[in-house]
């Protein structure tokens, strides 16, 4: 039974709706990226663990919960996103090593900290990264080089 009329138009919206969504939520994985692990050039602050609270507060990261871990990267997004092809080694499934080493920042987060007043302190460190790549572009880190920032 075909399609007629009103039924078909509010089919065909529905098939441009769902691609169109599908393409977004592709590239929100880059954009969630960039928002959580990109800072080049890095932003300045008195010292490391100040850094890291401004960081963590203004990438929206301690709204909801305060996050336990998060690595900053400072370096052009061209150099992070060429880890997915020429700057990086595939590894396995999705999964390519950088071929060279970044300046990065994790930040770890104080014991009684809660939303609001989300406290943390910092390691710095330069060192190869790990990522997950779709499509040619970085969407997940990997913390399996990164810099541990303990008490």
């Amino acid at each position: 039974m075909a399609l007629r009329g009103p039924h078909c138009l509010l089919f065909l919206t529905l098939v441009l709706l769902a691609a169109s969504l599908a393409q977004l939520s592709e590239g929100a994985s880059y954009r969630q990226f960039v928002t959580q692990h990109f800072d080049s050039p890095k932003t300045s602050a008195a010292n490391d663990r100040l850094y890291c609270n401004r960081m963590m507060q203004s990438r929206g990261l301690t709204h909801v919960f305060c996050k336990r871990r998060n690595t900053f990267i400072h370096a052009p997004a061209g150099q992070l996103q060429a880890i997915c092809s020429h700057g990086g080694t595939h590894v396995s499934l999705n999964l390519y090593d950088s071929l060279e080493s970044f300046n990065v920042t994790t930040c770890r987060v104080l014991p009684h900290s809660r939303p609001g007043h989300c406290r943390y302190r910092a390691a710095i460190g330069n060192t190869k990264i790990r990522v997950a790549c779709a499509k040619g572009l970085p969407v997940h880190l990997q913390p399996t080089y990164l810099p541990q920032p303990w008490p």
